[in-house]
């Protein structure tokens, strides 16, 4: 085994042994002779305040010593912003080219190579080949601001000014699209006016919704579908002279229109009133029939239901199968629809006298 003992630093330590009560002077020259009590001590002397607003230098081995990086001190935010002022200045140097480009729109490419002689010869094909077409004005060009300035006035422009306006506009879209990368212009936003939920044909999701069981709207739209697929390649319809449908294109023409179709045979057996049954009223416990008019959509809906009602009477696996052929049976007056529209109306006309009487 090493022995414990240092020789090296035992010859420092003699002194120390040989006298037991050392002087004043031993002691110091001893702790002079240590440099980590050394450092210390002048460490312990120096009392430094809270407060940064007095400058005390360094000590001389504080300067030495490497700082971490968070022991330097921030630069205040106003130092902070003036430099970065200075950074995005758009103040010129002494060539005349901008210290920095515009933030808002940027540096175009071209103006880059341009100023860059040697970029301009290592640039693509494609790049140089537009450097050598005529410069057009810019998107953001005085084109925008004349138009704000016509609409600030208020003032209409001669025929002149306005054909140079339209073709200001026009090259103004013309280049917005191509930035897009767009073959044309790109199309105007809808309006604000505009409802999505009346952008289906009224009586197309009115017939829908009534379609429609246990809530499953999809399968009703799929049955919508069918329906109108078998007007449209069904033959032209062979009309009843006594229960004919209200005016539009001929028979031979219906079926290139699916939706009007349906629409012209919906509408032509709708009834135009309901009979309600009132008691009380003539005196007694007889009911009165009591005609009352109906609302277009109210028509729509009883014709729908009596549709789809005289459907369920055909022999057919599939509901939408049954429901169109219900509605051409109604095109050509074979449907016992038009039989419960007539039977309401002649209630209607006999119960047309009791319209005035109210319940006592």
């Amino acid at each position: 085994m090493p022995p414990r003992l240092n020789f090296f630093s035992a010859r420092k330590a003699v002194p120390v042994l040989r006298s037991s009560t050392p002087s004043v002077n031993a002691r110091q020259s001893i702790i002079a002779n240590l440099p980590h009590r050394s450092s210390n001590a002048v460490g312990l002397q120096k009392r430094w305040n809270s407060s940064g607003s007095d400058k005390k230098q360094e000590a001389p081995e504080e300067a030495d010593r490497l700082k971490g990086p968070t022991e330097d001190a921030l630069p205040h935010v106003s130092e902070e912003a003036a430099a970065t002022d200075r950074i995005m200045s758009k103040e010129k140097r002494c060539d005349g080219i901008p210290s920095s480009p515009e933030l808002e729109q940027g540096t175009p490419i071209s103006e880059i190579l341009e100023r860059d002689e040697k970029a301009r010869k290592n640039a693509p094909k494609v790049m140089q080949d537009m450097m050598k077409k005529p410069s057009g004005s810019r998107s953001f060009s005085t084109s925008t601001r004349h138009l704000e300035d016509l609409q600030k006035k208020n003032t209409k422009p001669d025929d002149a000014s306005a054909s140079l306006v339209a073709d200001m506009v026009a090259n103004v879209d013309f280049q917005a699209a191509e930035l897009a990368g767009l073959k044309f212009s790109p199309p105007k936003p809808l309006a604000k006016t505009d409802n999505f939920r009346s952008r289906y044909e009224p009586l197309l999701e009115q017939f829908t919704k009534l379609l429609m069981e246990d809530g499953k709207l999809s399968l009703a739209q799929k049955n919508m579908a069918h329906i109108l697929d078998t007007l449209r390649t069904s033959s032209p319809p062979q009309v009843n002279p006594k229960r004919r449908l209200l005016p539009g294109p001929p028979a031979p023409q219906l079926p290139l229109d699916p939706v009007l179709y349906l629409t012209l045979i919906v509408d032509s057996v709708t009834p135009l009133i309901k009979i309600r049954s009132q008691k009380g009223i003539a005196g007694g416990g007889a009911a009165v029939q009591i005609p009352v008019p109906l609302s277009e959509r109210q028509r729509r809906r009883t014709a729908i239901q009596w549709i789809i009602d005289a459907s369920k009477k055909r022999r057919d696996s599939k509901f939408a199968n049954r429901v169109a052929q219900e509605v051409l049976a109604v095109a050509e007056g074979r449907s016992g629809v038009w039989d419960r529209r007539e039977q309401v109306h002649k209630l209607g006309i006999a119960g047309r006298a009791n319209l005035g009487k109210r319940i006592r």
